[in-house]
């Protein structure tokens, strides 16, 4: 579950409509993960977003603003340092699954999603400059740590 209702939406799905708070104007874009039920308790972080770099192998995450979406939904014997394989969730329901790590580079330090990433912006035409944001959750059914993400082509 998550930390506190400051780091999560709660939403409320009541058959198919469903309620839910709306923090980022692409939200209209998480029906279909909000309306299949995949989401535990209904629980979605606010929105971590970056705009893309020309690497497409991998999308880099600042430390500070990502910290903040996984706060509560990372469990204690998930080490990122190490890796932790993750599902991501586009805006048409598809899967991806990928590698969520921690890297330290000198003063440097940041999340990396990789293991995935370059498919994921090839399928959707993604590349520098675009804009994604990603929403952490945990499935409900598998209880693996996942994103949905939205993004907006700035191209």
């Amino acid at each position: 579950m998550a930390g506190n209702s400051s780091n999560f939406t709660k939403v409320v799905v009541e058959g198919s409509k469903s309620t839910k708070e709306i923090r980022f104007n692409d939200e209209l874009q998480l029906d279909f993960i909000l309306n299949s039920g995949i989401v535990k308790d209904c629980e979605l972080s606010l929105p971590c977003g970056v705009q893309l770099t020309n690497d497409k192998w991998n999308l880099f995450l600042a430390l500070e603003g990502f910290e903040e979406t996984l706060i509560g939904f990372l469990k204690e014997e998930e080490d990122v340092r190490e890796g932790i394989q993750v599902n991501v969730y586009d805006k048409g329901g598809h899967e991806f699954q990928m590698m969520l790590k921690k890297w330290v580079k000198h003063s440097n330090r940041f999340y990396v999603l990789n293991r995935g990433w370059f498919s994921f912006c090839n399928q959707h035409g993604l590349g520098q400059d675009d804009l994604v944001a990603l929403r952490a959750f945990r499935h409900a059914i598998t209880d693996v740590l996942s994103f949905a993400v939205t993004y907006r082509r700035m191209r």
